[in-house]
Parts: C-alpha cells; sequence; structure tokens
C-alpha cells in the first residue's frame, strides 16, 4: 500500500478517484484476507464457517498434504499475487502443486450457487464513515460478475 499525500490528492484529475485505504491490502489480497478470516474463525467459528477451509503455502504445506486420503477431494489453487484468476487450477493430486510457490489452497466446492449456469462474483461498495459511533453506508448499486 501505500500512502496518498496531499501533494498528490491535489494532482488527480477531476474524473479520477481514490478508493484505497492505507492497509486496505489486509482484506484485498487473497492470502492476507484468507489469513484474516482463519484467525476469526478460531476467535468465532459459528460466525466465520461460510468460506471453504483454507491453507497458506509454503507455510501450511505439512497440513495441507494431510487432506489427501483415499477419497479423491478437489482443490482450487490460486496464486497469491495474481488476478483476473490467472494461474488458478483444480486439482485432486498434491503431486501438482509446488510447495515453494506461494498460494491460497481452498477446498473446492462441487455444487456452487450459479446464474445460468455460470460461477459468478458479487462486489458490493460500502463506505464506513465512522467507527466510534459505527456508521456504515452501502452503495445502492454493486457489481456482479
Amino acid at each position: 500500500d501505500i500512502v496518498i499525500t496531499p501533494e498528490m490528492l491535489g494532482k488527480l484529475r477531476p474524473y479520477q478517484k481514490v478508493n484505497h485505504f492505507p492497509n486496505m491490502s489486509c482484506i484485498a489480497r487473497k492470502n492476507l484476507l484468507s489469513k484474516n478470516l482463519m484467525k476469526m474463525k478460531k476467535q468465532f467459528p459459528k460466525e466465520y464457517n461460510f468460506f471453504p477451509q483454507t491453507w497458506l503455502l509454503p507455510s501450511e504445506w505439512d497440513d495441507f498434504k494431510k487432506q489427501f486420503t483415499s477419497n479423491a477431494k478437489t482443490f482450487i489453487v490460486k496464486p497469491e499475487a495474481l488476478s483476473q484468476g490467472q494461474g488458478i487450477y483444480l486439482t485432486r493430486k498434491w503431486e501438482n502443486i509446488d510447495p515453494n510457490e506461494h498460494s491460497v489452497v481452498q477446498r473446492y466446492l462441487h455444487k456452487p450457487f450459479l446464474i445460468e449456469g455460470l460461477k459468478f462474483d458479487l462486489r458490493i461498495y460500502v463506505l464506513v464513515y465512522g467507527c466510534d459511533p459505527i456508521r456504515i453506508f452501502i452503495y445502492n448499486e454493486g457489481l456482479a460478475r
């Protein structure tokens, strides 16, 4: 993350917007988001059961490798530093995964919810205006792709 200085703000064109906050990478990068979700799941298991089992490689390689038994499970492997689906693949064999590559690996959902037969993601835009008292605004329009 970079810090947006007043000088940088002064040089923005009228059509340009700033949409990042300091330390936003904690939720914007898939490896850091996964790490933080897993921390929250340990603290609040009932509230944080909405995402699949996740491993961060290479640090959790040994635990991840234990998942491979006679029951062939499918895992989705996502390189931590790529975006827009680049480098993502499915596997049922641990031998197909480079244990030194920094990746987020998750148990693959075999029957995901689909729209017209296609996977999708939803983006909802939220503004946290204040923390004490908490004030949150949700933009009426989102994005589905």
